[in-house]
């Protein structure tokens, strides 16, 4: 997991698309909106964090790869809202990490 966080600190993207999608994070719902990015079914639970942040990198290499070659499938808004994923996603995984570091220092 630690290889997915430091891969995700390396990205270079359009400042602009960071940007919104930093600031997609005050409105996302997990449970509403992550079904719909990975085309999970209806009612199937939802996988832990670093599960669904590699799904979402491989999502996310791939539309970065169609933005590159122009290609007339990538959108802006999908490309925004997977990066907004992928930013909540890291961000559980390094709370779980620091959840962990700091139980196994308290005991």
């Amino acid at each position: 997991m630690h290889f997915a966080l430091s891969t995700l600190d390396t990205l270079i993207r359009p400042r602009l698309m960071v940007v919104a999608a930093r600031h997609g994070l005050n409105n996302y719902n997990r449970d509403t909106l992550l079904p719909r990015l990975l085309d999970l079914p209806i009612g199937q639970a939802l996988p832990e964090p670093k599960v669904v942040l590699a799904q979402l990198m491989a999502r996310e290499r791939a539309m970065e790869a169609a933005r590159r070659h122009h290609d007339a499938s990538w959108r802006a808004a999908s490309h925004v809202a997977v990066m907004t994923a992928m930013l909540f996603e890291a961000r559980a995984c390094a709370n779980t990490r620091a959840e962990l570091a700091t139980g196994l220092a308290t005991r």
